[in-house]
C-alpha cells in the first residue's frame, strides 16, 4: 500500500436532503447507496486499490450477493453518520463487510454484506488475487475486534 490507513476504516457522510424523506429521516433505500460509497473508499483509502482502476482496467466488480441490515434509530437530516467496515471473512472469490453505522458515537444501524469478485466481461465469479488477499488479509488483522457502540435513545 502506499500509505498506512488505521483501521477500521470509518467514513464520515452528512445526512442530506437527497437521503431523507419528507419527515427529515433517511429514507432506508438510501442507506445502501451509502454503503457502496463506504466500499468504494475503503478500496482506495484501506486497502490501496483505486476503485475505479479495479473496475475500469482490471475489470473486476464488486456486487453485493446477499445483505442484511438492521436499523437500530433513525438518522436525521443534518447529522454526521459514520459508517465503519469490519472484514469478518476472506473467502475464494468472496468477502463478508460488517458495517456499524453511528451518529456521535451512538449506533444507528449495522448491516452484513457479501461481496463477490467477478468478471465484468462475463460475470463470472474470480479467484480473489494474491495481492487482494494480502492487502484483506492485512487490513482484517489490524482492524481490532468490533466495538458494538450502544444504540441511540
Amino acid at each position: 500500500m502506499d500509505h498506512p490507513v488505521e483501521t477500521p476504516f470509518t467514513l464520515r457522510t452528512v445526512v442530506r436532503f437527497t437521503h431523507t424523506d419528507p419527515a427529515g429521516f433517511v429514507f432506508f433505500p438510501r442507506y445502501f447507496e451509502m454503503l457502496q460509497a463506504v466500499v468504494e473508499d475503503w478500496f482506495t483509502e484501506a486497502l490501496g486499490i483505486r476503485y475505479s482502476e479495479f473496475i475500469l482496467q482490471r475489470r473486476l466488480g464488486t456486487p453485493t450477493a446477499r445483505i442484511e441490515c438492521s436499523f437500530v434509530a433513525p438518522c436525521h437530516l443534518g447529522e454526521h453518520l459514520d459508517l465503519t467496515v469490519y472484514l469478518e471473512h476472506i473467502g475464494s472469490s468472496s468477502m463478508r463487510l460488517r458495517f456499524v453505522g453511528t451518529v456521535d458515537g451512538q449506533r444507528r444501524l449495522e448491516a452484513v454484506s457479501t461481496l463477490v469478485i467477478i468478471g465484468l466481461d462475463d460475470g463470472r465469479a474470480r479467484r480473489i488475487d494474491d495481492d487482494l488477499r494480502a492487502r484483506l488479509t492485512a487490513y482484517r488483522a489490524g482492524q481490532g475486534t468490533p466495538a458494538l457502540p450502544p444504540p441511540a435513545r
